[in-house]
């Protein structure tokens, strides 16, 4: 943009000299190397901000910066400095600090000041004002110094000088009126070290007061549970520092604050991009944060799977967890567009983006994820049945087992247990055996992996997962039939397993092959086809839904 900019004003110059002849010549002879060096420069000095609670993140983000500057340079070695231009100063552009804790908007501020003296009250709304004008006027004569640094480096220091002095003195302002507001029985010093607070609104006032916020933001946010107890320290985040004036508290995480944060600050037509965990999309708790981007206009969210390969990829140290990407803008229109599980091989991680292909969901429970129309049809029909939980009893005799954790690609539904004791077993009860096999038949089905891969998180089997499966009991002989084939295959083709325990004892559990089983499970999705009215595209597209990464080896050698 900036090169199309510059370009586009040298012709309209030359034709009419006195059209942008100052932004011309603020180019002119303001730089040693090239012009893309300046480009560079002026971006991160006018464009690019960041704050992250981590010292070392941002001195990071810095020198990540100052790299793509030095590497369009072309050195002279005859030249002053080699022809190198002075890097610029971005301290006050990337900052440290807790993006959750501090002064946002006026809006916030505004609220801190309802109790009180009124006289003292507007004393220090004008004062705090006064000191934001003060060192938005600073911040901008220090970026302008800049592009001409190498002309007055006394120029620069002193800039540098009078924004820091400036700066402190408005932080100090508002840090002591927020302490006094929440930190009862705490000393000053233990509250600032341990909240790091961070004044949007001091910070970068020109932003937020006079452009209306961020065009743009992007960002990795913490996945933290608020209110978590940390193992070695016995302390949960809440326990360190509490969040105010939050909408999202309820999603009791720091993406899901995070995420608000942004919404916060941004400007009216603003598009905000996060990396966050697949629970977004899926986990009850998160509802505040899917109406918030329902709401807003076009969102795009796409997910990620751990397996095969996975997002964050370092070998052991590689974040092992299944993530949303949602990017969201202001837009007339509400629309929701969502991908399917992506998986991927590691060496096909290059097309991965280039692959995604967004669907319209549905939002009223989960951002629920789609491939096609045609999968979008299947949903439809699937949701005309009951749930399941309708012919579940509390008390009933007849029981279905199941497992809660330890999914990966398949989810093991038996009749008579797994034979060992374990917190992640869970079972369902009916009325009758027939009713209970009928439903251990359809809860093998490839369709209820479809099921569970479009709306849940992909590492936990809850009792409200199962119960809400849909399909309405209708008695079938042929279905009854196939519950006990594939539960009389699974005990067949399972395994001992035994895992050593702390106490140097050993506890045996069993291991279920149910690929192995594949063919009984695609009985099954046939009979359930008539169930659902499905055609035949729309059976073919549940029997091979994930095949290749479910089948692994036994698939390549089909083929």
């Amino acid at each position: 943009l900036y090169e199309a900019c510059i370009s586009r004003m040298q012709e309209f110059h030359e034709k009419n000299p006195l059209l942008f002849k100052p932004e011309l010549e603020e180019i002119s002879n303001k730089y040693r190397s090239n012009i893309q060096y300046f480009i560079f420069k002026s971006i991160i000095l006018r464009n690019l901000y960041g704050v992250d609670i981590m010292v070392e993140a941002t001195e990071i983000a810095k020198l990540r910066l100052f790299l793509k500057m030095v590497a369009v340079v072309e050195v002279d070695m005859r030249a002053d400095n080699m022809g190198l231009d002075p890097l610029p100063d971005i301290d006050f552009n990337i900052r440290c600090g807790n993006t959750l804790v501090g002064y946002a908007t006026e809006e916030e501020l505004q609220k801190d000041l309802v109790f009180g003296d009124m006289f003292a009250r507007q004393e220090f709304e004008d004062k705090v004002n006064t000191q934001m004008e003060i060192v938005a006027t600073a911040f901008n004569r220090f970026k302008d110094v800049q592009f001409r640094q190498s002309e007055n480096m006394v120029a620069f220091k002193e800039a540098k000088g009078e924004l820091t002095k400036r700066l402190a003195t408005l932080n100090d302002l508002l840090n002591k009126h927020m302490f006094t507001q929440i930190a009862y029985g705490s000393k000053y010093e233990d509250w600032l070290k341990s909240h790091q607070p961070f004044h949007w609104l001091a910070e970068f006032y020109e932003i937020i007061h006079d452009n209306g916020g961020f065009d743009v933001i992007i960002g990795n946010p913490p996945y933290v549970v608020y209110t978590k107890k940390d193992r070695k320290t016995g302390k949960s985040i809440k326990d360190i520092y509490k969040v105010r004036y939050l909408k999202t508290e309820g999603s009791n995480n720091l993406y899901g604050f995070v995420i608000e944060r942004s919404f916060v600050i941004a400007s009216f037509m603003k598009k905000i991009g996060m990396i966050v965990p697949l629970s977004l999309g899926a986990a009850k708790k998160m509802d505040c944060i899917r109406n918030m981007l329902s709401e807003n206009g076009l969102t795009l969210i796409s997910s990620y799977e751990i397996r095969p390969a996975k997002l964050f990829d370092g070998g052991k140290k590689g974040a092992d967890q299944r993530l949303n990407i949602f990017i969201t803008m202001n837009t007339t229109g509400k629309v929701v567009l969502s991908t399917q599980v992506m998986r991927w091989k590691s060496e096909h991680r290059k097309f991965l983006f280039s692959n995604l292909h967004y669907f319209q969901t549905i939002t009223q429970e989960r951002f629920l994820r789609f491939s096609s129309k045609l999968e979008y049809d299947i949903f439809l029909k699937f949701s005309y049945h009951n749930v399941l939980g309708k012919e579940i009893r509390q008390h009933g005799t007849h029981k279905v087992y199941f497992r809660t954790a330890g999914l990966r690609y398949w989810i093991i539904f038996v009749r008579r247990g797994f034979g060992t004791e374990s917190e992640s077993n869970n079972d369902i009860s009916f009325d009758s055996q027939e009713i209970a096999d009928y439903y251990l038949s359809a809860l093998n089905s490839n369709l209820y992996w479809w099921y569970y891969a479009i709306n849940y998180d992909m590492f936990n089997q809850t009792m409200a997962n199962v119960s809400d499966f849909r399909l309405s009991y209708i008695k079938d002989e042929e279905l009854e039939k196939k519950g006990k084939e594939i539960d009389e295959d699974l005990n067949v083709k399972r395994k001992p397993l035994f895992t050593n325990k702390n106490d140097g004892t050993s506890n045996e559990s069993y291991a279920y092959n149910k690929k192995l089983s594949k063919p009984i499970i695609d009985e099954i999705d046939k009979v359930l086809a008539r169930h659902y009215g499905f055609t035949e595209e729309e059976l073919d597209f549940i029997i091979n839904y994930d095949i290749k990464y479910r089948m692994g080896d036994e698939l390549n050698e089909e083929e």
